[in-house]
């Protein structure tokens, strides 16, 4: 069983990674508390080129682009069958996702075209804003409703929607103790729902 985590950012190692590393860690060390296996695997979209679906209908005949860029790598990653779930973290921009969270978002068509691959797999969202009330909880919902689409199982951190981070921390986004909790607490409610599906 496998947990994929997708740093939807345009730059690298920054806030959006940190915390979605700090939730993917988090998730792992729950699981392993249970007695179960599960493995993480991050995706930072900042290394990869891609653009937004070009509604060409190709992926109607089968799990594949028309598009040969940096999105045809994640195919087979997100196809496999021990995927039990997705963690997608964004920064917020002008009061909603990243264009590369969109563009990977749009793109993901494809399973929900070939049999509604996503179905029953886990959905969790992290937003990074540059406030501590920077639009995070409306960024993440906008993710959320693309999982839904996917009819995927939506899981928060607990107590709020998800993981909530603040970029411009006084003391630097490592020292949001709030965020990182948030980000934490997703993570362990993503392991202890993945456990339970596990039996």
């Amino acid at each position: 069983m496998k947990i994929i985590g997708v740093a939807a950012s345009a730059r690298k190692n920054k806030s959006t990674y940190f915390l979605l590393e700090q939730c993917l860690n988090a998730l792992k060390e729950s699981a392993e508390a249970a007695g179960k296996s599960l493995e993480v695997e991050a995706i930072d979209l900042a290394a990869l080129r891609f653009h937004g679906c070009l509604a060409c209908d190709t992926c109607k005949k089968g799990v594949r682009c028309s598009q040969q860029d940096d999105f045809q790598e994640l195919i087979p990653k997100l196809a496999a069958p021990e995927v039990a779930g997705i963690i997608v973290a964004t920064p917020v921009y002008m009061g909603s996702m990243s264009s590369q969270a969109k563009a990977f978002l749009d793109r993901t068509v494809l399973f929900r075209r070939n049999g509604f691959m996503f179905k029953n797999k886990l959905g969790g969202v992290i937003a990074v804003g540059g406030s501590r009330n920077g639009g995070q909880e409306l960024t993440i919902q906008a993710v959320q409703a693309a999982m839904m689409i996917h009819d995927m199982i939506i899981v928060g951190d607990g107590d709020h929607f998800g993981g909530a981070g603040w970029a411009n921390h006084p003391g630097g986004y490592q020292d949001d103790a709030t965020g990182i909790a948030s980000a934490q607490n997703l993570g362990r409610r993503m392991a202890e729902v993945a456990t339970l599906m596990q039996g």
